[in-house]
């Protein structure tokens, strides 16, 4: 492994993903893990677990939460039996600490299907350390990017950091149509080629300001818990770091599957 890392920013899609076989999405997370053989562990911020304040799960055997409805049996006896690592998880806490945040401890929590979706693919043989990170919901793009920039340090330690969410994320507009089959609308097109467009030019000022300054952020980001591990994989990367695409698809429609790697 190289001696500092790259951060990652991952598109998890729905959570039956790993059954979907041939879905371009799972089988490029399928290939990215086998890049990352040599890591020590892998700190997750998801967009599914959202709080008041940073908090990091600091369990040795964080067990798997099933945190949806309305899906097929099999997904729920789906298990990633990942071990925590509660060394890097105070690691984590004091790094977010020092930086002049808060930081929570939580003894149970386990591990969202933002975290084990793409880590079982990536890392099928569940012997990874994984840690989780929470997203803030004030959902501001500039402190989630501070966040990340306190992490920064662990680039260097073997840890990779994983954004998880969505680079296009409509659910919760009801204007927008989900489903299989379903085109891709201009709208959503758009939004993630302005999105493509900031990360690899490493404009953070824009990227804060999506709000007002990318089209159709209003569908693209309906609500915007699925953005926010973005601005912290890229504050992670360092304070010149600019993003490049490693993966593009659509699923679902208007579900962006798009993926980063920051350095």
């Amino acid at each position: 492994m190289p001696d500092s890392l790259p951060t990652l920013f991952v598109s998890h899609g729905a959570p039956t993903l790993p059954l979907e076989q041939g879905v371009p999405a799972r089988e490029f997370l399928v290939g990215l893990g086998k890049r990352f053989t040599g890591i020590s562990a892998v700190l997750c911020i998801s967009a599914h677990w959202n709080t008041a304040h940073p908090s990091v799960n600091t369990i040795g055997r964080p067990p798997t939460i099933h945190d949806f409805y309305g899906f097929p049996d099999e997904l729920y006896r789906i298990t990633y039996p990942a071990p925590g690592s509660p060394d890097l998880a105070q690691r984590v806490a004091g790094l977010v600490e020092a930086a002049g945040l808060p930081c929570d401890r939580d003894t149970g929590r386990g591990l969202d299907h933002g975290a084990w979706v793409p880590s079982m693919l990536m890392f099928p043989d569940a012997t990874v350390p994984i840690v989780q990170l929470s997203i803030q919901n004030h959902f501001d793009p500039a402190l989630h990017l501070a966040l990340g920039e306190a992490l920064s340090p662990l680039r260097q330690e073997g840890v990779l950091i994983i954004g998880s969410g969505g680079a296009v994320h409509p659910l919760g507009d009801p204007t927008v149509a989900l489903g299989e089959g379903l085109p891709t609308d201009s709208w959503a097109i758009a939004f993630n080629e302005w999105l493509n467009r900031t990360v690899t030019s490493g404009d953070k000022k824009s990227l804060i300001g999506y709000r007002e300054l990318a089209p159709s952020a209003i569908h693209a980001q309906h609500y915007p818990d699925h953005f926010m591990p973005l601005f912290t994989a890229l504050g992670a990367a360092g304070p010149d770091a600019k993003g490049k695409i490693i993966h593009q698809s659509w699923y679902w429609g208007n579900l962006g599957m798009g993926a980063f790697e920051f350095r």
